[in-house]
């Protein structure tokens, strides 16, 4: 197998490496911060992924948050949480 070597591009004058795909291994790179992984949890009520970050339906139970898609599912859940925590697991 043959080794590939890597150089430094600030000899070229290159000072940031980002924006491009490298042909041989199809890896692509940005200039860009990394992505900030997007936090979800799963909606006890309906079973629909929620976003964490700016969530509208939050409801406390047992010291656990819990998140909602919508109004409806939360004041489903708020009426009776103990049918919908048994089976449900939130990270």
């Amino acid at each position: 197998m043959k080794k590939i070597e890597t150089i430094d591009l600030k000899q070229f004058g290159i000072q940031t490496i980002g924006n491009f795909c490298d042909p041989l291994t199809g890896e692509c790179y940005s200039d860009d911060a990394k992505e900030k992984i997007m936090e979800t949890k799963i909606d006890p009520v309906c079973k629909m992924e929620v976003k964490v970050e700016g969530a509208q339906y939050v409801s406390d139970y047992a010291g656990e948050k819990y998140y909602f898609c919508s109004a409806g599912c939360q004041h489903a859940f708020e009426e009776n949480p103990a049918k919908y925590v048994e089976n449900t697991v939130q990270d």
